[in-house]
């Protein structure tokens, strides 16, 4: 909200709300809206506190004789009509007793929703309910809007809409996920949140009381359906002899999925299922655990629906929630040197070549020549290097052709 905007809307509301609380300094309102997995968010009455300017013993809202409620809708979108679809969600009154002069409301709802302005500019459109108040709405923040309505006179309210608000879902919507939208009453260091008459008695207390604890009904967006449970699927180059158990993500996995951070892995040497701890070189043949830490990245969050696979294994999750990331730990057996891959990261490609043709020169000797004698005569020298050539053109293939990087065959 812009300063301008909320410099008004406070003068406003403290203008034609002087017997409503106003607190010195306004308190955070955490939005349980956003990202809470897809679950339904009902309104919480133990955020109503009873303004201190009312002068009155606590009110109970049993005291109310009658029943208010102030409800959302609740929409299922079929998901094949439902991405980038701008719907219009309904905010409705109902069983109003005593009339009512001002209104002030906070919704809150999934940041994965976008709000659209109507043709006016407005944020929220009021409606037939408060037909005669003049009304006002702007974004706190993103996830929370606040929309206030005031009367020079009490106004009786029949069942009518309040107020609609046009939500734009997002484009990648997928079947399963849900959208909260709603209430929470909020006193926010400029003026509460209220629903009350011009008389200020018990009756209009009363009703006001009873509205901010049991009569506010949250609503939803539902993309129908079953929700599919989203995969990080990634390659991990598989551990040869010799090679040394980095533990830098970019240089063992090949593919990592956007939205997904790896960090923290840790290489420990198996015997059956007992873990020897970190080790500093691969043997062929032998069983290695590795774990490693996934988080959402950009700040983002997992659905608990979520699976890792490496290399088309599914990995097992090491904790109990996944929505802020965790440890997930997988076996895998170390293997014999690649025939071409002369400094044993995985591949054989044009990196490979360079280090042979160094070495047949005299400029920079390999440390061991086992997988560079190509043609196994004994001897390294330019036959093994038109051999390693032709693989990395595909022209001939050796040992392993799949791990061939294809991205650094030359043209």
């Amino acid at each position: 909200m812009s300063f301008l905007t909320a410099l008004i809307m406070a003068l406003t509301l403290v203008l034609f709300l002087p017997y409503t609380a106003v607190s010195a300094k306004a308190a955070p309102y955490e939005n349980y809206f956003n990202k809470q997995d897809d679950k339904e968010v009902k309104y919480d009455s133990s955020y109503w506190i009873q303004p201190p300017s009312w002068n009155t013993p606590k009110i109970d809202p049993r005291d109310f004789d009658g029943w208010v409620m102030l409800f959302a809708d609740k929409i299922g979108l079929e998901p094949e009509y439902a991405h980038g679809k701008v719907q219009r969600v309904y905010f409705s009154l109902l069983g109003v007793e005593t009339p009512v002069s001002t209104m002030k409301f906070h919704i809150f709802y999934d940041t994965r929703l976008k709000v659209v302005e109507n043709y006016k500019g407005e944020l929220i459109t009021p409606g037939k309910a408060v037909e005669g108040f003049t009304t006002g709405s702007a974004m706190v923040e993103e996830g929370q809007l606040a929309f206030y309505a005031y009367s020079d006179t009490a106004v009786p309210i029949e069942k009518a809409s309040l107020f609609t608000i046009d939500f734009r879902v997002p484009e990648d919507a997928e079947p399963g996920e849900l959208y909260p939208i709603g209430m929470s009453y909020v006193d926010d260091g400029v003026v509460c949140d209220t629903f009350m008459g011009n008389n200020r008695d018990y009756a209009e207390k009363a009703q006001m009381t009873f509205v901010f604890t049991k009569g506010i009904y949250n609503g939803y967006i539902k993309i129908i359906g079953d929700p599919r449970t989203k995969k990080a699927d990634m390659t991990l180059k598989i551990p040869r002899d010799g090679r040394k158990t980095s533990t830098d993500p970019k240089e063992w996995f090949g593919k990592i999925p956007d939205g997904v951070e790896i960090s923290d892995m840790e290489w420990t040497e198996l015997d059956s299922l007992n873990e020897f701890g970190e080790v500093d070189k691969f043997t062929a043949g032998k069983v290695y655990g590795l774990k490693f830490r996934l988080s959402p990245a950009n700040g983002s969050l997992f659905s608990k629906k979520f699976e890792a696979t490496v290399n088309g294994k599914k990995v097992q999750y090491l904790g109990n929630d996944i929505t802020n990331g965790g440890v997930f730990y997988t076996e895998i057996e170390a293997l014999e040197k690649i025939v071409g891959d002369l400094n044993n990261d995985g591949m054989v490609n044009v990196t490979d070549l360079s280090l042979l043709a160094a070495h047949i020169k005299g400029r920079r000797k390999l440390p061991d020549t086992t997988a560079a004698d190509l043609n196994s005569d004994g001897k390294t020298d330019i036959t093994d290097l038109s051999k390693l050539a032709a693989h990395i053109k595909g022209r001939r293939l050796l040992i392993d052709p799949e791990y061939t990087d294809p991205t650094d065959i030359p043209d």
